[in-house]
């Protein structure tokens, strides 16, 4: 009588210590590969996240006390007091950005208008000026005209002085409303880059490396207290993006 094999279910058995086998393989090679990217012990590996939060306030400990930070309207506050916050800045230097506003074409031919009245005007008082001279040759001191003459060129004079102060106000003016209108412009300009930019303060500057243009000592102090920065990092200069921003000549 033949014997027959049949295939034994004992845990103890072959099939069984193979599993076991290859379980205690694939947790080894595990633990090898974490020990091999990481560098340490597959126990000391630990996925940790990118960022922290969302969370509605962070506390600073500190020997003077907590201080809870909070985001305010997009800004870190420390406070309940809108001064409280951290603000981003930046800065123009506005000094080329007005000239090259007020060169452009409407400015200028504005500009050109205004001149050219004035010049007719100055036309007119030229040729009463050369109707005098002309209605008076030769005039010596002693002639029976001179009294009368003079007295017509005094008045004259007096004319020509009291319209020459009033076109210098007037000029004044004028160009006090163009500065006005190039400098809303600016700020237009300013608006809306530093919008873009997500930038609360902008100050006016001038570089701090700028050469000085003054041979007087009143207009270097002057230029010395308008320089508002004594240093600053190159990246809070928007001057570039506000002469884009109007269309103007990129700055030299």
């Amino acid at each position: 009588m033949s014997s027959t094999m049949i295939p034994s279910t004992n845990p103890s058995s072959g099939q069984g210590l193979l599993i076991v086998f290859g379980s205690l393989l694939a947790g080894m090679l595990g633990a090898f590969l974490a020990l091999s990217v990481s560098g340490t012990p597959a126990v000391a590996t630990r996925m940790l996240p990118a960022d922290l939060g969302p969370a509605d306030a962070m506390i600073l400990s500190g020997k003077d006390g907590n201080v809870t930070v909070t985001n305010q309207d997009g800004r870190l506050a420390w406070s309940d007091s809108p001064s409280s916050r951290a603000y981003s800045i930046a800065c123009v230097y506005i000094d080329p950005i007005l000239k090259g506003i007020l060169s452009g074409d409407r400015f200028s031919s504005d500009r050109t208008k205004f001149d050219e009245e004035a010049k007719v005007q100055a036309q007119e008082f030229e040729q009463k000026s050369k109707a005098l001279q002309e209605k008076y040759p030769d005039l010596k001191q002693g002639d029976a005209a001179y009294e009368s003459a003079r007295g017509e060129y005094k008045a004259l004079q007096g004319e020509y002085e009291k319209w020459l102060t009033a076109l210098q106000k007037i000029q004044s003016k004028h160009m006090a409303e163009q500065v006005e209108k190039a400098y809303g412009e600016l700020i237009a300009a300013v608006d809306i880059v530093a919008e873009r930019k997500k930038i609360d303060f902008v100050y006016r500057f001038i570089p701090p490396a700028q050469a000085f243009e003054s041979s007087e000592l009143s207009s270097a102090m002057m230029q010395v207290q308008a320089r508002t920065f004594l240093r600053s990092p190159t990246g809070t200069d928007i001057s570039e993006d506000v002469i884009k921003e109007l269309g103007l000549p990129a700055a030299p």
